[in-house]
């Protein structure tokens, strides 16, 4: 087996600079709360549907609502 770092190092010889990808765009102060509010039910039904589309274009804001989701999962344990 090839080590890896071979393949590595042979990948990046023959596309040098042309090798590129793009920034993750975290999440804005604005987009986190519509996130939290769409998680918990109470983002308005127009605003649903434009938040569904921001996340077919941003997969990495998927992480954040599942954070929020999660901790709407440990609020009634913490008040319990």
């Amino acid at each position: 087996m090839r080590n890896t770092f071979q393949i590595l190092a042979g990948f990046l010889d023959r596309y040098g600079e042309e090798v590129e990808g793009r920034e993750l765009q975290e999440a804005a102060e604005d987009m986190r709360i519509k996130l939290r509010d769409f998680a918990r039910g109470t983002l308005p039904a127009a605003q649903r549907s434009e938040m569904i589309g921001l996340l077919h274009g941003h997969p990495q804001w998927i992480e954040r609502l599942a954070e929020e989701v999660k901790a709407l999962r440990e609020e009634p344990a913490a008040k319990g």
